[in-house]
Parts: C-alpha cells; sequence; structure tokens
C-alpha cells in the first residue's frame, strides 16, 4: 500500500472516531443490520421476464406503451453521474421503438430536463419526464409542463441548509439543486461513513422538516432526495396511461425506490376483469378551470401489463418480473423491434390461434 493512500485512509478514520460517539455509531450500525436482515426476511423471488409471453403481448397489441427509467435501467449506475451517457444500442432502440407510430414511449428519469434533451432530445416522438414527475414533454412537442408551479416549494431552501451540513462532514458528497428537488450524492464519498451520514440526514429530515412541509424523503442508490409528496413517478404513470386508455401492452421498467411509484400504478386490477381510471392528480393539476376530466375505460389485460425490476430476483418489489441488467432491457427491446416483420408476426398469430383452439 502506497503511503498516499496509507494517509487517506487514515484521515478518513480519524474524521469518523473525532466526529462520532461509540454511542452514535453502535446505534446507526444496529439500525442497518436490522434493516438488511428484515429485507432478506422479506424477500422473494421476482422471476424473470418470460420472453415468449412478452413477444406474443408485444405483437397481439395495436396500441403499446413503454416507460422506462433511465439511470440503473437504460444506462448503468457509475460514480461520476454526467457520465451516465447512454450506449449506442440504447440509442437504437429507443428509436426504432419510437419510430413505430403504435408505440408511446417514454422516459420517466429523475435527472432534470437539460440531461435528458441533451442525450435523448433528439429522438424523434421520444416522451421524457423529469425529476421523478416533477416536469413532462409529451412526444413530437418541445416544451415542458411544470407540475409544481402551484405547489409550496419554500421548503428547498430548509433542506439544501441541512444538505450543506452533511456536505461539509462527508468528503466527497455533493448537492444537485433542481427545480422541484434537491438531492444529496455520497457516491464518491468512503461508502460506510456516507451511508451512515446518510441515515442521520435522513432521520432529522424525516422526523423534523417533513412533518410539517408536503415533502418527501427517498433513498435511493447512494443518494437521499427531497421532493414534493404531491409529485412522483406514479403520477405520470397514470397520466399517460388515462390519456392512453386503449393501450394493450405496458411494459414499464425500473431498478430502484423512486420507480417502485411507477409499479405500484401500474397495480390496476383488484379481482376486477375491466378497469376504470379516474382523472390522476398529475391531469387536475395543469387542467384549467373550465376543463373536465370523467373517468377512463381501460383496454389493458391484467396479462399485459409486463412491470420489470432492473437487479438482483430477491430485492424487494412490486414488478412483477425482473432482469439482472440494463443491458438485458435493451436487449428484449431490440428483440421486439426485430421481430414485428410480416412474417413473423403471421407466424405468431397463427400459433396463438392454433393454441387457443386446443
Amino acid at each position: 500500500m502506497s503511503d498516499e493512500e496509507k494517509l487517506r485512509r487514515h484521515n478518513k478514520l480519524y474524521q469518523t472516531v473525532t466526529t462520532q460517539t461509540s454511542h452514535t455509531w453502535a446505534t446507526s450500525l444496529a439500525k442497518m443490520l436490522l434493516e438488511q436482515l428484515g429485507g432478506q426476511n422479506l424477500a422473494k423471488q421476482t422471476p424473470f421476464i418470460p420472453k415468449d409471453q412478452l413477444e406474443g403481448s408485444y405483437i397481439r397489441a395495436k396500441k403499446r406503451l413503454f416507460l422506462f427509467d433511465y439511470d440503473g435501467t437504460l444506462a448503468p449506475i457509475v460514480k461520476v453521474p454526467s457520465m451516465a451517457t447512454p450506449s449506442a444500442p440504447t440509442l437504437e432502440a429507443l428509436e426504432k421503438l419510437s419510430a413505430d407510430p403504435n408505440n408511446i414511449v417514454y422516459i420517466i428519469s429523475g435527472r432534470d430536463g437539460e440531461f435528458l434533451e441533451q442525450h435523448l432530445g433528439h429522438i424523434k416522438n421520444l416522451g421524457m419526464s423529469a425529476e421523478h414527475g416533477g416536469f413532462i414533454r409529451e412526444p413530437g412537442s418541445k416544451e415542458w409542463r411544470n407540475f409544481t408551479e402551484n405547489l409550496d416549494m419554500d421548503w428547498m431552501g430548509e433542506v439544501l441548509e441541512i444538505f450543506k451540513y452533511y456536505t461539509e462532514r462527508t468528503t466527497g458528497s455533493a448537492i444537485e439543486v433542481k427545480k422541484s428537488s434537491i438531492t444529496w450524492h455520497y457516491r464518491s464519498s468512503d461508502p460506510e461513513w456516507g451511508l451512515f451520514q446518510c441515515h442521520q440526514c435522513q432521520d432529522l429530515l424525516e422526523n423534523n422538516l417533513a412533518r410539517k412541509r408536503p415533502i418527501e424523503v427517498l433513498v435511493g442508490k447512494k443518494n437521499l432526495e427531497v421532493r414534493p409528496i404531491a409529485v412522483n413517478k406514479g403520477e405520470i404513470v397514470k397520466r399517460i396511461l388515462y390519456f392512453n386508455p386503449d393501450a394493450e401492452f405496458i411494459f414499464c421498467a425500473g431498478d430502484d425506490k423512486t420507480d417502485e411509484d411507477m409499479f405500484r400504478a401500474l397495480l390496476l386490477f383488484q379481482g376486477d376483469e375491466t378497469v376504470v381510471l379516474d382523472p390522476p392528480l398529475s391531469v387536475t393539476l395543469l387542467a384549467g378551470k373550465d376543463n373536465k376530466y370523467e373517468p377512463e375505460k381501460l383496454a389493458i389485460r391484467r396479462e399485459d401489463i409486463f412491470t420489470t425490476a432492473v437487479g438482483h430476483s430477491s430485492k424487494r418489489t412490486l414488478a412483477v418480473w425482473h432482469v439482472t441488467t440494463p443491458e438485458e432491457i435493451v436487449d428484449h427491446m431490440l428483440h421486439l423491434v426485430a421481430d414485428v416483420t410480416g412474417e413473423k408476426v403471421e407466424a405468431k398469430i397463427a400459433q396463438e390461434a392454433e393454441k387457443s383452439n386446443l
């Protein structure tokens, strides 16, 4: 080990010892252990997405919805967020999906609109939602619509001061201020110290500020985010579905806690064969006083909704299916668009008809 590495490690350990009592350290360690043990006990195995079922449903559908998270779903998680650029296969898959007039494709990300436009804005007919549902840009449009413009956002200054306090005490951490949310990143910090500080900051926010302000505290991958409680990815999914009630196929993929809001929004069936969707908050927030919205009857069937978590099959999720890596998501999409040719569609339809007659 080099002298520089020895010094770096010594400084991190020295900072921990001199700024935290043994009682605080022990309490935090016990809490993390209990959380990990609880997660393992409650975990279930999520099955791998069935390729044939996905393909058959895709081919049969006259209208399809694709709803993708970005980081960890279409692009791998990297230490420097700005380096998480889409690969050539990812761009190819999105371009081909969006080029099909039967497909409605959205990226629903925690990223800001500037990042999404820079890397994906050139793709024709691609819809985008930024900042976990705070903003939306419809397919074919260049205009971003703001869901937070009528919400109380005064809390952002208070959260910023709290994040500054923890940034000063966590080497390598950084604050990302967006238009509708604030995120504290510790991906480049010492892993143990960063996680410890994250738990401390989370406790402070949840037990104080969140009790008197309309905010929600989210723990992500190496980050802590605070956003308005009325805005999330699930509301965006409901909006897209409400304006596309004739969709007969839905593929929704994500990898972290914020994406569970999307999966939750797609738990549409409660034993009934048909679903009626009331106008969601993401529709009424931007509605004018004279606009009237009625409940919409959806065409989707339970078996044609493919909620898909990216990661290990044992992680806790509301998704029905899983894949292991972002590359697998892209491979599935490229496979779907490659299969939609005249001969293959006819063969698949004939095969499905033969099965139904047996």
